[in-house]
Protein backbone atom coordinates (compact mmCIF):
# COMPACT_ATOMS: atom_id res chain seq x y z
CA UNK A 1 0.00 0.00 0.00
CA UNK A 2 1.39 3.38 -1.00
CA UNK A 3 0.37 6.33 1.20
CA UNK A 4 0.50 9.94 0.08
CA UNK A 5 2.96 12.07 2.04
CA UNK A 6 1.17 14.35 4.51
CA UNK A 7 1.28 18.16 4.28
CA UNK A 8 1.24 20.68 7.13
CA UNK A 9 -0.40 23.22 4.85
CA UNK A 10 0.15 26.97 4.74
CA UNK A 11 0.23 28.80 8.07
CA UNK A 12 -1.31 32.20 8.87
CA UNK A 13 -1.85 34.48 11.86
CA UNK A 14 -0.51 37.76 13.24
CA UNK A 15 3.21 37.48 13.92
CA UNK A 16 3.53 40.52 16.19
CA UNK A 17 1.91 40.51 19.62
CA UNK A 18 2.38 42.29 22.92
CA UNK A 19 3.34 40.68 26.21
CA UNK A 20 0.05 39.15 27.48
CA UNK A 21 -1.41 39.62 24.01
CA UNK A 22 -2.66 36.80 21.79
CA UNK A 23 -2.84 35.69 18.18
CA UNK A 24 -4.51 32.72 16.50
CA UNK A 25 -2.30 30.69 14.19
CA UNK A 26 -4.06 28.51 11.61
CA UNK A 27 -3.22 26.09 8.82
CA UNK A 28 -4.93 25.25 5.58
CA UNK A 29 -4.65 21.62 6.73
CA UNK A 30 -6.60 20.47 9.77
CA UNK A 31 -5.79 17.74 12.24
CA UNK A 32 -2.31 18.79 13.24
CA UNK A 33 -0.85 19.92 16.56
CA UNK A 34 0.91 23.13 17.54
CA UNK A 35 4.04 23.57 19.63
CA UNK A 36 6.37 26.40 20.64
CA UNK A 37 10.15 26.42 20.42
CA UNK A 38 10.36 28.85 23.36
CA UNK A 39 7.36 28.70 25.69
CA UNK A 40 9.11 31.17 28.03
CA UNK A 41 8.56 33.76 25.29
CA UNK A 42 5.30 32.55 23.75
CA UNK A 43 3.05 29.59 24.41
CA UNK A 44 0.64 27.99 21.94
CA UNK A 45 -2.44 25.88 22.49
CA UNK A 46 -1.71 22.56 20.80
CA UNK A 47 -5.23 22.23 19.45
CA UNK A 48 -6.52 25.75 18.78
CA UNK A 49 -3.28 27.50 17.77
CA UNK A 50 -3.88 30.29 20.29
CA UNK A 51 -0.51 32.00 20.77
CA UNK A 52 0.03 33.99 24.01
CA UNK A 53 2.95 36.37 24.56
CA UNK A 54 4.85 35.78 27.82
CA UNK A 55 8.04 37.84 27.53
CA UNK A 56 9.76 39.98 24.91
CA UNK A 57 11.52 37.99 22.19
CA UNK A 58 10.89 35.71 19.22
CA UNK A 59 9.55 32.16 19.24
CA UNK A 60 8.95 29.64 16.46
CA UNK A 61 5.59 27.92 16.29
CA UNK A 62 5.55 24.50 14.66
CA UNK A 63 2.48 22.84 13.17
CA UNK A 64 2.83 19.06 12.86
CA UNK A 65 0.65 16.69 10.89
CA UNK A 66 1.42 13.08 11.84
CA UNK A 67 2.54 10.85 8.98
CA UNK A 68 0.86 7.45 8.44
CA UNK A 69 1.59 4.35 6.38
CA UNK A 70 5.32 4.73 6.72
CA UNK A 71 5.31 8.46 5.92
CA UNK A 72 7.23 10.93 8.06
CA UNK A 73 5.47 13.70 9.92
CA UNK A 74 4.89 16.94 8.00
CA UNK A 75 5.75 20.24 9.69
CA UNK A 76 5.40 23.95 8.97
CA UNK A 77 6.73 26.82 11.06
CA UNK A 78 5.80 30.43 11.70
CA UNK A 79 7.58 32.87 13.98
CA UNK A 80 5.98 35.24 16.44
CA UNK A 81 7.66 38.31 17.90
CA UNK A 82 6.56 39.39 21.39
CA UNK A 83 7.02 43.04 22.33
CA UNK A 84 7.00 44.58 25.80
CA UNK A 85 3.97 46.81 26.34
CA UNK A 86 4.89 50.53 26.16
CA UNK A 87 4.44 52.90 29.09
CA UNK A 88 3.77 56.63 29.00
CA UNK A 89 5.75 57.13 32.21
CA UNK A 90 5.05 59.50 35.07
CA UNK A 91 4.07 63.06 34.17
CA UNK A 92 5.16 66.22 35.95
CA UNK A 93 4.86 70.00 35.53
CA UNK A 94 3.09 72.96 37.14
CA UNK A 95 -0.66 72.39 36.92
CA UNK A 96 -1.75 75.99 37.62
CA UNK A 97 -1.05 78.78 35.14
CA UNK A 98 -2.43 82.19 34.28
CA UNK A 99 -4.05 83.20 31.01
CA UNK A 100 -1.12 83.74 28.56
CA UNK A 101 1.13 81.96 31.08
CA UNK A 102 3.06 78.78 30.33
CA UNK A 103 4.29 75.59 31.97
CA UNK A 104 6.23 72.65 30.58
CA UNK A 105 4.95 69.13 31.15
CA UNK A 106 7.46 66.27 31.05
CA UNK A 107 7.39 62.47 31.23
CA UNK A 108 9.89 59.98 32.58
CA UNK A 109 9.55 58.25 29.18
CA UNK A 110 10.76 60.03 26.04
CA UNK A 111 9.50 59.69 22.48
CA UNK A 112 5.80 60.36 23.03
CA UNK A 113 3.50 63.12 21.80
CA UNK A 114 1.42 65.64 23.77
CA UNK A 115 -2.16 66.72 23.08
CA UNK A 116 -4.88 68.81 24.77
CA UNK A 117 -8.54 67.89 25.09
CA UNK A 118 -9.50 71.59 25.27
CA UNK A 119 -7.17 73.68 23.05
CA UNK A 120 -9.42 76.74 23.49
CA UNK A 121 -8.44 76.68 27.18
CA UNK A 122 -4.84 75.44 26.96
CA UNK A 123 -2.69 74.37 24.04
CA UNK A 124 0.32 72.07 24.26
CA UNK A 125 3.29 71.70 21.95
CA UNK A 126 3.18 68.04 20.82
CA UNK A 127 6.96 67.69 20.98
CA UNK A 128 8.15 69.90 23.86
CA UNK A 129 5.15 69.66 26.21
CA UNK A 130 4.96 73.48 26.51
CA UNK A 131 1.46 74.28 27.81
CA UNK A 132 0.03 77.77 27.16
CA UNK A 133 -3.07 79.12 28.90
CA UNK A 134 -5.63 80.82 26.65
CA UNK A 135 -8.83 81.19 28.67
CA UNK A 136 -9.91 80.37 32.20
CA UNK A 137 -10.86 76.72 32.77
CA UNK A 138 -9.47 73.20 33.00
CA UNK A 139 -7.83 71.13 30.28
CA UNK A 140 -6.53 67.57 30.27
CA UNK A 141 -3.13 67.10 28.67
CA UNK A 142 -2.45 63.60 27.31
CA UNK A 143 0.96 62.07 26.62
CA UNK A 144 0.88 59.18 24.14
CA UNK A 145 3.62 56.65 23.44
CA UNK A 146 2.85 54.71 20.25
CA UNK A 147 2.63 50.97 20.66
CA UNK A 148 4.57 48.68 18.30
CA UNK A 149 4.65 44.96 17.59
CA UNK A 150 0.96 44.51 18.22
CA UNK A 151 0.93 46.57 21.41
CA UNK A 152 -1.66 49.29 21.96
CA UNK A 153 -0.63 52.90 22.53
CA UNK A 154 0.19 53.87 26.12
CA UNK A 155 -1.23 57.11 27.52
CA UNK A 156 -0.91 59.20 30.67
CA UNK A 157 -2.83 62.36 31.54
CA UNK A 158 -2.27 65.49 33.65
CA UNK A 159 -4.71 68.36 34.14
CA UNK A 160 -3.89 72.06 33.96
CA UNK A 161 -6.02 74.82 35.47
CA UNK A 162 -5.90 78.20 33.72
CA UNK A 163 -6.84 81.23 35.83
CA UNK A 164 -7.92 84.65 34.53
CA UNK A 165 -5.40 87.44 35.11
CA UNK A 166 -6.40 89.55 38.16
CA UNK A 167 -7.06 93.30 37.92
CA UNK A 168 -6.46 95.95 40.55
CA UNK A 169 -9.19 98.12 39.04
CA UNK A 170 -9.27 101.91 38.69
CA UNK A 171 -8.26 103.99 41.70
CA UNK A 172 -9.90 107.20 42.95
CA UNK A 173 -9.57 109.62 45.87
CA UNK A 174 -8.33 113.14 46.56
CA UNK A 175 -4.64 113.38 45.75
CA UNK A 176 -3.85 116.60 47.59
CA UNK A 177 -4.05 116.72 51.40
CA UNK A 178 -2.63 118.78 54.20
CA UNK A 179 -0.30 117.57 56.93
CA UNK A 180 -2.59 115.73 59.39
CA UNK A 181 -5.29 115.72 56.73
CA UNK A 182 -6.84 112.57 55.27
CA UNK A 183 -8.26 111.18 52.05
CA UNK A 184 -9.98 107.90 51.23
CA UNK A 185 -8.57 106.03 48.27
CA UNK A 186 -10.80 103.42 46.62
CA UNK A 187 -10.70 100.90 43.77
CA UNK A 188 -13.36 99.58 41.43
CA UNK A 189 -12.15 96.08 42.43
CA UNK A 190 -12.60 94.89 46.01
CA UNK A 191 -10.51 92.48 48.04
CA UNK A 192 -7.09 94.08 47.70
CA UNK A 193 -4.76 95.76 50.16
CA UNK A 194 -3.19 99.23 50.30
CA UNK A 195 0.41 100.24 50.97
CA UNK A 196 2.48 103.41 50.92
CA UNK A 197 5.86 103.86 49.24
CA UNK A 198 6.80 106.52 51.81
CA UNK A 199 4.97 106.10 55.11
CA UNK A 200 7.04 108.96 56.59
CA UNK A 201 5.13 111.28 54.25
CA UNK A 202 1.74 109.54 54.08
CA UNK A 203 0.41 106.37 55.64
CA UNK A 204 -2.51 104.32 54.34
CA UNK A 205 -4.78 101.85 56.11
CA UNK A 206 -4.24 98.51 54.37
CA UNK A 207 -7.94 97.63 54.47
CA UNK A 208 -9.86 100.91 54.25
CA UNK A 209 -7.56 102.97 52.01
CA UNK A 210 -7.57 105.88 54.50
CA UNK A 211 -4.57 108.05 53.61
CA UNK A 212 -3.11 110.33 56.32
CA UNK A 213 -0.59 113.09 55.61
CA UNK A 214 2.39 113.28 58.00
CA UNK A 215 4.96 115.55 56.38
CA UNK A 216 5.19 117.60 53.22
CA UNK A 217 6.06 115.61 50.12
CA UNK A 218 4.67 113.06 47.65
CA UNK A 219 3.99 109.38 48.30
CA UNK A 220 2.82 106.61 45.99
CA UNK A 221 -0.09 104.55 47.27
CA UNK A 222 -0.28 101.02 45.83
CA UNK A 223 -3.35 98.80 45.69
CA UNK A 224 -2.56 95.08 45.33
CA UNK A 225 -4.82 92.20 44.34
CA UNK A 226 -3.15 88.87 45.13
CA UNK A 227 -2.78 86.59 42.11
CA UNK A 228 -3.95 82.97 42.33
CA UNK A 229 -3.59 79.88 40.19
CA UNK A 230 -0.15 80.80 38.91
CA UNK A 231 -1.05 84.44 38.19
CA UNK A 232 1.16 87.29 39.42
CA UNK A 233 -0.26 89.95 41.73
CA UNK A 234 -2.08 92.84 40.06
CA UNK A 235 -1.25 96.38 41.21
CA UNK A 236 -2.45 99.92 40.59
CA UNK A 237 -0.92 103.13 41.95
CA UNK A 238 -2.08 106.64 42.82
CA UNK A 239 0.07 109.46 44.18
CA UNK A 240 -0.81 111.75 47.08
CA UNK A 241 0.83 115.12 47.70
CA UNK A 242 0.99 116.30 51.29
CA UNK A 243 1.26 120.06 51.87
CA UNK A 244 2.32 121.88 55.03
CA UNK A 245 -0.61 123.76 56.58
CA UNK A 246 -0.39 127.55 55.91
CA UNK A 247 -0.04 130.18 58.66
CA UNK A 248 -1.32 133.79 58.65
CA UNK A 249 1.67 134.92 60.69
CA UNK A 250 1.72 137.48 63.53
CA UNK A 251 -0.19 140.70 62.96
CA UNK A 252 0.99 144.19 63.92
CA UNK A 253 -0.39 147.75 63.70
CA UNK A 254 -1.99 150.52 65.82
CA UNK A 255 -5.26 149.23 67.15
CA UNK A 256 -6.63 152.64 68.24
CA UNK A 257 -7.48 155.32 65.71
CA UNK A 258 -9.64 158.45 65.49
CA UNK A 259 -12.68 158.85 63.30
CA UNK A 260 -11.30 159.44 59.80
CA UNK A 261 -7.87 158.32 61.07
CA UNK A 262 -5.93 155.38 59.66
CA UNK A 263 -3.65 152.60 60.78
CA UNK A 264 -1.80 150.02 58.69
CA UNK A 265 -1.92 146.41 59.80
CA UNK A 266 0.90 144.06 58.78
CA UNK A 267 1.67 140.35 59.00
CA UNK A 268 4.92 138.45 59.33
CA UNK A 269 3.64 136.31 56.42
CA UNK A 270 3.15 137.95 53.04
CA UNK A 271 0.78 136.99 50.29
CA UNK A 272 -2.43 137.08 52.24
CA UNK A 273 -5.56 139.16 51.84
CA UNK A 274 -7.18 141.45 54.39
CA UNK A 275 -10.86 141.66 55.15
CA UNK A 276 -13.10 143.44 57.69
Amino acid sequence: TVTAAPSAGTLSGSQGICVNGTSIFASTISGGAWSSSTPAIATVNATTGLVTGVAAGTATMTYTVTGTGGCANATATRTVTVTTAPTAGTLSGNQSICVTGTTTFTSTISGGAWSSNAPTIATVNPTTGLVTGLTAGNATITYTVTGTGGCSNATATRTVTVTATPSAGTLSGTQGICVNGTSIFASTVTGGSWSSSTPAIATVNANTGLVTGLTAGTATITYTITGTGGCANATATRTVTVTTAPTAGTLGGNQSICVSGTSTFTSTISGGAWSS
